[in-house]
């Protein structure tokens, strides 16, 4: 099978602790070179993982003409600015999340990328772990009646001055960090778009970064709420209630590779655990994001969905300085 070479910008905790491995196993990809602006630094994850190219800045993978598509998961702020280069140097882009800052840049670097010829992927690799599959079919076949609400609830405690999620100018904050998973899951599983929103967010003392929001979106017929924070305790669970039933997503985004999922069903006549097979569900967001582009598979909604997600977002911050409801625009 063809292999697509990747290149990656940037040696992040989150590359080298959850997409490094996964990556190194899939047989649709290579992956060929990454980057840091500390050369010391990019030799030595190079050497580590048997990556066969390292540069001292970002650049140089996208000038190597080997490569065929880039990962990026540097700091929100630079994410715009980087796909962009790396769409004018013609090379595919999966990008962490949020894709940009705000819904005005997600839709430039869209049109950009479409006019450069280059696929444009987000990095949300929830969608691709089988417990949401299962979870998207429980739904569908009605066995918990029709879906009254969603609560999404993501925290975690980082008090580090110095962490890139604590610093306001490089987009740090509990709403891009992960609340931007807490609007995209009823979004996921409804398949429409939220009318309205409002919300309520603390913001830290000293960091200036959110570290406490709280929203509310009405998707006319169903409501989702979520909580999300960056200084509270570890914690993460998603309640799809209904008519005749619940489920609780147990571990929805910080799913384990190495032990099954389990997804908690509540109807009339029981409760029942539904254990999902263990699998890397970063490895399957990477392998899908190769074949879209091996396979030539036909343009999906992945972009428009990235730009619908952040204007979400945007409207958030819109209510929290309103201090009322704001419509999705």
């Amino acid at each position: 099978m063809e292999k697509l070479r990747l290149g990656v910008l940037g040696c992040s905790n989150h590359f080298i602790k959850r997409v490094v491995l996964p990556v190194k196993k899939l047989n649709s990809v290579e992956l060929y070179a990454l980057a840091s602006r500390n050369i010391k630094k990019a030799s030595e994850v190079a050497r580590q993982f048997e990556i066969e190219k390292h540069y001292g800045d970002y650049q140089a993978v996208l000038d190597d003409k080997a490569i065929d598509a880039v990962y990026i998961p540097l700091p929100n702020h630079m994410h715009f600015e980087w796909a962009k280069k790396a769409a004018l140097a013609g090379k595919h882009i999966l990008c962490e999340k949020p894709m940009c800052m705000d819904a005005d840049e997600v839709q430039e670097l869209v049109e950009f990328c479409q006019k450069n010829n280059v696929v444009l992927m987000e990095a949300f690799m929830y969608k691709h772990h089988p417990q949401w599959i299962k979870v998207k079919d429980i739904i569908r076949t009605n066995n918990i009646g029709k879906i009254q609400y969603i609560n999404t609830s993501f925290s975690y405690n980082n008090p580090s001055a110095s962490n890139i999620r604590n610093i306001k100018e490089y987009g740090g904050g509990a709403l891009r960090d992960i609340g931007c998973y807490a609007v995209s899951v009823p979004r996921f599983l409804l398949d429409k778009e939220p009318q309205k929103v409002i919300s309520l967010l603390s913001y830290h003392s000293e960091f200036g970064t959110d570290m406490l929001t709280s929203t509310m979106l009405d998707f006319g017929t169903v409501r989702s709420t979520f909580n999300v924070s960056t200084c509270a305790s570890a914690f993460q669970r998603v309640d799809i209630v209904g008519s005749a039933g619940m489920i609780v997503v147990n571990l929805p985004f910080n799913t384990y590779a190495d032990v099954p999922a389990k997804v908690t069903v509540e109807t009339a006549i029981g409760t029942r655990e539904v254990k999902v097979e263990a699998t890397d569900q970063y490895g399957l967001m990477v392998d899908s994001f190769a074949r879209k582009i091996i396979e030539k598979v036909p343009p999906s909604n992945d972009e428009d969905d990235a730009i619908c997600n952040q204007k979400v977002l945007d409207a958030i911050l819109r209510s929290s300085e309103s201090e009322k409801w704001e419509t999705i625009s």
